[in-house]
This record gives C-alpha cells, structure tokens and sequence, in this order.
C-alpha cells in the first residue's frame, strides 16, 4: 500500500485515523503525538535531568531514542537511563539496557533486586506466586528507580507508558474490582516525590514497537513473569480480540481512565501510596521482602 501523504510504500496502518504511513511520515507522525503530550503536560524545563527507565524492550529503548532526539539540541537539560536488574536467569536486562544507553550516548545507572533487597525476581516468584509476584516486582522496582534517580540528582523519570498499558490496566482492574490501582496511578517516584512523565500516553503499543525498529533491531523480550496471571492473560486477549474490531477501544479506555483519575483521599503515612481499605499494599510487599531477607 502507498503512503497516505506522499505514496511511497507503506509499512504500517493505522485503523483508527485510516491512514497508511512510509516510515518517514510514520516516524513523523509518532514524535509529533510524543511531543504534543510533552508540551500538553510541560513536561521539559530548563535545567532538568530527565532519567529514561531503561529495561531494553521496544518500548523503553524508543522512549530513550526519542528524548535523544528531542533533547539534541537543549544544552540546559541532561538526558541518561536507569535499569533495574531484577535477578531472573537469562534474562540480561543490564547487557541490553547498557547497549542501548551507549547507543544513544547517555549516561547509564544501574541498580539490582539482589544488591538491594538481597531478593531476586526469581526468589520472589517462589515465595510469592503467580498472582503476586508482578505486583511485587513492580512495586520493588519503582522504589529503587526512585533511590537511584535521588542519589543522581535527577528531576523526573520518564517512563514508556502506552496507551495499551493504561487500557488494559484499567479493563482487568475493573474487571477484578482493584480500579484504584489504574485510577490512582502515581506521577511522582520515590521518597522526594520526583515527578514521572509518559510521553507515550497518547500512542498504541504497536506503533511504538514499529517506531523502535526504524533505528534497531534487537531487544530484549517481554519480562518472563509479567502478566503471569492466567485470568489476567485471559482478559487482556479479549480486549485484543475486541480492539481489532474496534480499533478506538483502546483509547476510549485510557482516555476514561485518565479522566475518571484522582487523587486518593487517603495515602500511606509512610510511604505515600494510596491506602486500600485502611493498610497499604506497597507496605505490606516491602516488610514481607525485609523479612525474609533476615531470615
């Protein structure tokens, strides 16, 4: 098929706006929706140091592609990457995210689940179960994200969050009645609350994945343990199976969910994450990891 604006082939089609793109105006078309939500949200300032979380798939390695890119020319903001290692054997996230950093010539942080919490992915997953682990690993790693990102001086971490991630997240959340999850999802990181940005939130997982192999070609494969539940898996194909009959569910979903969003009205003392029921799940998943690494 040709390209909707200027007839060259096309690689990707988009069925909700109906248009096929080449690879220049695809390119194009996706730092444009990036950019819109970036200045949307004034999410770049003078002096920032922006950290990009860096584990090596598609998703995270293009996020870190295109802030390189938009933040080329911005002498007065500093741009590198932080990865977490979780511990899963064979899975190499620090080899990959280091190529990447390299690649794109920023600088690189790193920091490990077995360094930290003297636990790794794979033991929590033994402990923990299927059900759990995800969440646990989740929670884990967004706090070490936010260690390191205080240590370096860093202004805010961007995340490559799409708007697959935000509608399938609220969809299984309402199904399994834990909506305060998606709906109260945090914009700061850490214990100095620095600020998260997302500059995909406007653009679908396929396209992001699409736009990552314009300038690569290899990553890192999805975490092995993520989505481990099987009633979550299940959830998730149908929405897939009901988006490709209508292609705007997604977006109507992230958008809901954006819109519905809120500030919890009561938050740990502790740690500042939002209370379900009186007690605090981050909490509860940090003393358990304590614990057993006492014992």
């Amino acid at each position: 098929m040709q390209c909707t604006v200027c007839r060259h082939k096309a690689i990707i089609f988009q069925p909700y706006s109906g248009k096929y793109l080449c690879p220049e105006h695809f390119a194009k078309d996706v730092e444009a929706k990036a950019k819109r939500t970036v200045r949307m949200y004034s999410w770049l300032h003078p002096g920032d140091h922006i950290a990009v979380a860096l584990s090596g798939d598609t998703a995270s390695a293009a996020l870190l592609f295109f802030l390189s890119k938009l933040t080329s020319n911005r002498r007065d903001i500093r741009l590198s990457a932080i990865t977490i290692d979780p511990g899963i054997v064979g899975y190499e996230v620090k080899q990959v995210a280091r190529e990447k950093a390299a690649a794109c010539d920023v600088e690189w942080f790193s920091g490990s689940f077995a360094d930290r919490y003297g636990r790794t992915a794979d033991e929590i997953f033994r402990y923990e179960g299927r059900e759990k682990s995800c969440r646990a690993c989740h929670i884990l790693k967004k706090d070490l994200i936010g260690e390191l990102a205080q240590e370096h001086g860093i202004t805010s971490c961007a995340f490559a969050t799409t708007v697959d991630d935000i509608a399938t997240s609220f969809f299984t959340d309402v199904l399994f009645g834990s909506v305060e999850k998606t709906l109260f999802s945090s914009w700061s990181i850490g214990a100095k609350q620095i600020p998260v940005i997302r500059p995909f939130i406007e653009i679908p997982a396929k396209e992001i994945n699409q736009y990552a192999n314009l300038f690569d070609s290899s990553f890192l494969h999805p975490c092995p343990y993520a989505y481990s539940s099987a009633t979550v898996t299940e959830a998730q194909k149908e929405l897939d199976v009901y988006e490709e009959r209508h292609p705007a569910t997604k977006f109507a979903l992230a958008n809901l969910a954006r819109t519905l969003a809120r500030k919890p009205s009561a938050l740990c003392p502790i740690c500042g994450w939002p209370l379900g029921e009186g007690k605090c799940e981050a909490c509860d998943i940090r003393c358990k990891i304590r614990q057993r690494t006492k014992s």
